[in-house]
């Protein structure tokens, strides 16, 4: 990504108040009005697409012949990230320890040593409250370095073993932490790069992380938020990519009640505590307990309240939409879902650059099933049509997969046949190395049937012939992963007639 575009991204993410307190700032800069001027460009256009980005290029160049914009870019993005951290410091318990750190430093190179160690224990015992093992072993390795350079005056020997044994525990915890976000990221690792587990061999393969992280679990060290949220959050992931849908909503029942009950340990935004919601309501929407979900909604409401940042509220809003309209979909209630579509207000569409491009996805993708539903269906193409022509981060996720089956069947419903005929070729050699999913297979065996042109009689006997394999993928979990988005199984039965 080039500086220039990481600088709009940027730019798009401030909110109105952090906006006017850079142009205060940039006030005393008086001699780089290049870095200036690109700040008011990008914030006078919201750049939403290559077109308008090229024209702001184009009209800084007219404007500052002499200057490079990468330069610049980065420039302000120095400028900016610096102004945000300043502001996190006065917000946000971590960034201020760590700038309580800093201080520490100076003290000590200013000859303050008193000063300097009075800010230590502070700072250690604000780490110990909120399980901030990295902090907390800072903190106490310059305290044991402060009181050997005082040659130990006024230190008692079982002092120095206290804190060296504190010192040792706080290690062994980061060590014991620091094994369990291996085994997790490379759960991740493997199931977002190589696709979510389609069948049970492939499950096997991550059977090695599995046994690992049972291991460690239960293994003798001590029982503290940071462990018990890894190990639920490696569980729910695990169930969740091999479609045991019931299972992670355990787990992620288990997340919530973990995180509510510590309330300090959120962070500023709270980004944990979101992924805990966001992946209780991904189950619910996988088992189809949709009443459920509203629950869950308005807790994403209430962190929206709570004085989050602007980029992150967006991403909440996107997150709420989505899910509401998953639930009223599942419900049945379309009328409803589309008062509720045509309500929403633009910057939950707009705010893409700062989500993202699967969520994105998932927003356009059941707007488009909404007006689907309701028979409108060129308005239903409409929402589909920009992101599958920008996917390339997210075409191997079971979306991408659920909005080419969508797409095809719009057409279908359009009488379309030419597009959806080449659609299906194209969609076929895309799979060529993968193979089609169950579901996928189906759905083009359906269409290339055409069943509104053919008889009772001949779609009868078609639906009898393609029963036994529907069966199999109602009750396949692997399935899931796409028929969480769209029962595709029931739209078959329901056209071949």
């Amino acid at each position: 990504m080039s500086a220039y575009i990481a600088v709009i991204r940027l730019i798009n993410s401030l909110s109105s108040s952090e906006k006017r307190s850079f142009k205060l700032f940039s006030g005393k800069h008086k001699g780089h009005s290049e870095y200036i001027g690109l700040f008011d460009l990008i914030c006078a256009n919201t750049i939403p697409n290559t077109d308008r980005r090229n024209a702001v290029a184009a009209d800084f160049k007219k404007k500052f012949p002499g200057s490079s914009i990468d330069h610049t870019a980065r420039y302000l993005i120095k400028l900016i990230t610096d102004l945000l951290i300043r502001t996190k410091i006065e917000k946000d318990n971590e960034f201020k320890m760590w700038h309580s750190l800093l201080r520490v430093k100076i003290l000590q190179e200013r000859s303050l040593p008193e000063e300097s160690y009075r800010e230590l224990k502070k700072i250690r015992e604000t780490a110990a409250n909120l399980q901030n093992y990295p902090v907390q072993y800072i903190a106490l390795r310059e305290e044991l370095n402060f009181v050997s350079e005082q040659r130990y005056y006024g230190i008692t020997d079982q002092y120095i073993i206290d804190m060296q044994m504190m010192a040792r525990e706080t290690l062994r915890m980061m060590h014991s932490i620091e094994e369990h976000y291996s085994l997790y990221e490379l759960l991740q690792y493997r199931l977002m790069r190589l696709g979510k587990a389609a069948s049970e061999e492939s499950r096997k393969k991550l059977d090695d992380l599995l046994l690992s992280e049972v291991s460690l679990v239960t293994g003798k060290i001590r029982n503290t938020f940071e462990s018990r949220k890894l190990h639920l959050l490696f569980q729910s992931f695990y169930f969740i990519y091999t479609g045991d849908y019931s299972s992670a909503v355990r787990c992620f029942y288990d997340l919530n009640r973990l995180f509510e009950q510590y309330p300090q340990l959120h962070g500023h935004p709270p980004v944990d505590y979101f992924s805990a919601l966001e992946g209780v309501l991904d189950s619910l929407r996988s088992i189809r307990h949709f009443d459920e979900m509203f629950y869950y909604v308005d807790k994403l409401r209430v962190i929206s309240n709570e004085g989050v940042p602007d980029y992150f509220r967006g991403l909440i809003d996107k997150t709420i939409t989505l899910y509401t309209l998953a639930a009223m979909l599942g419900k049945g209630e379309y009328n409803k879902a589309v008062e509720f579509i045509e309500a929403l207000p633009e910057s939950v569409f707009s705010s893409y650059q700062i989500v993202n491009d699967e969520k994105q996805a998932e927003l356009c993708f059941y707007c488009s099933l909404v007006y689907y539903h309701r028979k409108m269906y060129k308005k239903a193409h409409k929402y589909l049509f920009n992101v599958l022509n920008d996917y390339s981060n997210f075409s191997q996720q079971p979306i991408y997969k659920a909005i080419r089956l969508l797409n095809m069947i719009i057409h279908y419903t359009l009488k379309d046949m030419t597009y959806l005929e080449s659609d299906i070729r194209a969609y076929r050699r895309w799979t060529k190395i993968a193979g089609l999913s169950k579901t996928a297979t189906a759905i083009v065996k359906t269409l290339l049937h055409h069943p509104g042109t053919k008889t009772r009689h001949v779609n009868a006997a078609f639906l009898k012939k393609l029963s036994p394999a529907l069966d199999t993928i109602s009750k396949d979990r692997y399935e899931r992963q796409i028929l969480k988005y769209f029962d595709f199984i029931a739209w078959i039965r329901d056209n071949v007639r």
